[in-house]
């Protein structure tokens, strides 16, 4: 009988290493195994493909020499204990074999014991090559509508202008109603291509801040401001909580703007007759939070996880206009700047957007 609890318990051992063997063989990404003296034990088909190594050219040497990356001159992921056993999607570069840079995506699993020795651990990573190249394609892409696609918009709209205001000769009101018609929609056209490659730029690190100290009341006045008409045209009241003080924070000034007025205009457009729209700001950890808040009909469950991606509009929003972008810019703008974007809200109860900016560097000019 124990013989065949013993054979049993090989029969398992083996299975699991052809299990292991199979998953290292197929698994869509490079993997490279050590040991505690980071000495490569398993490379992997695709492993073998992105860093020029055959399996058994790697086995026994250093990790380093194998798998040679920026880190590499500094201590290892895998063999420092300040960093979590597991690291995961970091990007860097190797040189492959031969001396050719890769970008690549990498994760690392660390074995240490309880004493926090390390053991053994892989290194998993990705080509990150043809993802590059398809930004690189992208950026073309929106530098091709920034130049073929805005430019002959914006003269079309110059022209229309020139007819609606009877520049070339009188209009009959028919006609006065029609050009109307299209200056407006041409305006809607311009404002939507403009948003479009403002978030495309933003998304792809072509448009980057450029912070500068900006005072926080001073800005969020001149916003409200801005926007009062529109509130008080829909008997809309904007209340605001702002520091007293002179509080600076590390923005760009016009992407600052961007995001508030967005944001405010929102709970004004979702505002019922009547209500209030609430601005806080407040200052903590080395940061300023900002609270833009509404009394709407509130956000329902479903809209949630969508809020901030691009071209999309919730269920709640009923008849009121818009194309989906704002949101998803705004987020971009405030990733950009090192904050962070939130959202508190019920049905029937309102919606609250919360969001940080980093405080003003000492060295920066105050606008």
């Amino acid at each position: 009988m124990p013989r065949r609890q013993n054979k049993s318990s090989l029969q398992k051992e083996k299975e699991k290493l052809a299990l292991f063997n199979f998953i290292l063989k197929n698994a869509p990404a490079g993997i490279i195994v050590v040991d505690g003296q980071m000495l490569v034990t398993e490379l992997n088909p695709l492993g073998e493909k992105i860093t020029g190594f055959s399996q058994s050219e790697a086995l026994g040497r250093h990790c380093r020499e194998v798998f040679h990356c920026v880190l590499c001159g500094q201590r290892c992921p895998l063999e420092n204990p300040a960093i979590p056993e597991k690291l995961l999607d970091q990007e860097d570069f190797i040189t492959n074999r031969g001396g050719q840079q890769i970008p690549i995506l990498y994760s690392t699993l660390a074995f240490r014991d309880e004493q926090g020795v390390f053991h053994g651990g892989a290194l998993i990573f990705r080509d990150m090559s043809p993802f590059k190249l398809l930004e690189e394609e992208r950026r073309h892409l929106v530098n091709m509508f920034a130049h073929d696609l805005k430019t002959p918009i914006v003269g079309v709209s110059g022209l229309i202008h020139r007819l609606v205001q009877g520049k070339v000769g009188p209009l009959s009101p028919e006609q006065q109603t029609y050009m109307e018609t299209v200056e407006r929609e041409m305006q809607r056209l311009e404002k939507l291509i403009g948003k479009f490659l403002e978030f495309a730029r933003l998304d792809l690190h072509i448009l980057r801040p450029m912070p500068s100290a900006i005072q926080v009341e001073k800005e969020c006045q001149e916003v409200v401001a801005l926007l009062l008409p529109l509130a008080e045209a829909k008997d809309i009241c904007i209340k605001t909580d702002l520091p007293q003080e002179v509080l600076t924070l590390a923005a760009d000034p016009l992407l600052f703007r961007r995001v508030l007025e967005n944001l405010l205009e929102n709970a004004i457009k979702y505002c019922p007759p009547h209500t209030c729209v609430f601005l806080e700001a407040r200052e903590g950890d080395g940061e300023v939070r900002f609270m833009v808040k509404d009394q709407g009909p509130g956000i329902p469950t479903g809209d949630l996880p969508q809020l901030f991606k691009f071209f999309q509009r919730g269920q709640g929003t009923g008849g009121e206009g818009g194309f989906g972008m704002g949101l998803a810019t705004v987020k971009r703008i405030i990733d950009a700047h090192g904050g962070h974007i939130w959202v508190e809200t019920a049905p029937g109860k309102g919606t609250a957007f919360f969001f940080t900016f980093p405080m003003r560097p000492s060295d920066l000019p105050v606008c």
